[in-house]
C-alpha cells in the first residue's frame, strides 16, 4: 500500500483546506498508562542491555527519557518492524538511544506505517534517524492528520519528492510543532503576496528551508530591507541570492555593517552595487569587513568604486590567499618580471594554477615558492 498521495499538479493557492485541517489537528496519542513501576523500568533497562547491547549506564540513561513505563510488551514487535524496514542493529540501537519510546509504540498500527511513509518518500534510513533525533515526538504525530498532509503540502510548493526530502533534512523544526508548519505556510503565502511566481517560491523555499519556520514578520523585515534599504529589486535575479547571504544576520547587524563600509567612503549607490555583485560581503563580521577594507584601501590604495568591480576579494581569505599572493606580486614587480598581472587576477587563480604560475620564475627567484608557502602560515 502506498501512503503518499501525490498532488504535484495542484496550484499553491489551493491549500487553504489543508492548512485549516493540519495546523490544528491533534497528534496520535499513546494509550493511557499508569505511572511506571520500578519493576517495569528495570525490565526495560534489562531489555536494552540484553537485546540491544546497551551498556548499563546508557540503558539507564535512555530509560530515564521515558516518563511513563508500565509495559514492555511492544518492544520485540517494534524491533522486528525496524529490522523489516531495513534498519541494522547499530541503527536500531542509535534510534532507541535517542528515542527509547519508539519501543513502546504499537508496531503494526503506529510505527510501521509512519516509517514507510518517509522511506517511500525517499528519505534514507540515516536521514530518518536524523529527523527522529531532531523531532523525538515525530511518530506521535497523526499519520493522516499531520505527516501525510505536510508532505503533500511540500510537494505542492516544491514540485518533486527529491526536493521535499532535501527540505525536510534542511528544516530542523518543520515537524516539531503545528505552529512551525503554520509559519512555513504563512511565509509561502507572504511570498505570493510579494508577487513571486510559484517556481520562484519553490526555489526560494528549497534553498532557504531552515529559515521558513521563522515568524512572517521576520521574513517581511528581511525582504523589505533588501529592496528598500539596499535597493535590490524583487524582480532582479540577485534578490533571492541576497536574501540567502544575509538570512542569518539581524537587521540591526546589517545596519552596523553598512556603517563600517560607509566609514571607508562607500556611497549608498556603491553599497547597493557591491551587495548585488557579492552579497557575501554583508555576511562577514564587522571586524572582518574592517580588516579587509583597511588592507585593500589603506595599504593597497584601492577605492570603493574599484572594489565594487572586484567583489570576489571579499570572499577570499585575507591571511591565507590575498596577502600571500600580494607578497608574491610585489616581489615580481620589484624584479620587473611582471607588468600586466594584477592582484585580482592572481587571487582568483585556483591553487594549482597559481603554483604553475610561480614555476615560471624558478630560475630567477628560486626561493619564491618557499616565500609564498611560508607567508600562509
Amino acid at each position: 500500500m502506498m501512503y503518499l498521495r501525490c498532488h504535484v499538479g495542484r496550484e499553491l493557492f489551493s491549500v487553504c483546506h489543508f492548512r485549516s485541517h493540519v495546523f490544528y489537528s491533534t497528534a496520535t496519542k499513546l494509550s493511557p498508562v499508569d505511572e511506571p513501576t520500578s519493576a517495569k523500568r528495570t525490565e526495560f533497562v534489562d531489555y536494552l542491555i540484553n537485546t540491544l547491547g546497551f551498556s548499563k549506564e546508557s540503558a539507564i540513561s535512555s530509560s530515564s527519557k521515558v516518563r511513563r513505563l508500565n509495559t514492555t510488551r511492544n518492544c520485540d514487535s517494534a524491533v522486528r518492524i525496524l529490522k523489516n524496514c531495513g534498519f541494522d542493529n547499530a541503527q536500531i540501537k542509535d534510534i532507541v538511544a535517542w528515542v527509547p519510546k519508539v519501543l513502546l509504540y504499537r508496531a503494526n498500527e503506529t510505527l510501521e506505517p509512519k516509517i514507510k511513509v518517509f522511506l517511500e518518500l525517499g528519505l534514507s534510513r540515516p536521514d530518518l534517524i536524523g529527523l527522529l533525533k531532531r523531532n523525538p515526538s515525530l511518530f506521535e504525530l497523526g499519520l493522516h492528520s499531520r505527516i501525510i498532509p505536510t508532505i503533500d503540502y511540500l510537494r505542492i510548493v516544491l514540485g518533486t519528492d527529491e526536493k521535499v526530502v532535501e527540505t525536510i533534512n534542511r528544516s530542523r523544526w518543520l515537524f516539531s510543532t503545528s505552529v512551525a508548519l503554520k509559519m512555513f505556510s504563512d511565509n509561502v503565502t507572504l511570498l505570493q503576496s510579494y508577487g513571486f511566481s510559484n517556481e520562484q517560491i519553490g526555489k526560494f523555499v528549497h534553498r532557504n528551508a531552515m529559515h521558513f519556520t521563522q515568524p512572517p514578520d521576520w521574513l517581511t523585515g528581511k525582504l523589505n530591507w533588501i529592496e528598500g534599504k539596499v535597493g535590490v529589486s524583487r524582480d532582479s535575479n540577485e534578490f533571492f541570492r541576497c536574501f540567502h547571504a544575509i538570512a542569518s544576520s539581524s537587521i540591526t547587524g546589517m545596519e552596523k555593517k553598512m556603517e563600517v563600509y560607509k566609514s571607508f567612503g562607500f556611497s549608498d549607490t556603491e553599497l547597493s552595487s557591491l551587495f548585488k555583485n557579492q552579497p557575501y560581503c554583508f555576511a562577514l563580521s564587522e571586524d572582518t569587513i574592517r580588516n579587509k577594507l583597511s588592507f585593500f584601501m589603506n595599504e593597497l590604495g584601492y577605492t570603493p568604486s574599484y572594489l565594487v568591480t572586484c567583489p570576489s576579494l571579499f570572499s577570499l581569505s585575507l591571511e591565507k590567499r590575498v596577502k600571500p599572493r600580494n607578497k608574491v606580486l610585489e616581489i615580481l614587480k620589484e624584479r620587473m618580471l611582471v607588468e600586466s598581472k594584477s592582484l585580482i587576477t592572481l587571487v582568483n587563480y585556483p591553487e594549482l594554477r597559481f603554483q604553475d604560475f610561480l614555476r615560471r620564475f624558478e630560475d630567477k627567484i628560486p626561493s619564491l615558492y618557499e616565500t609564498y608557502i611560508s607567508s600562509m602560515r
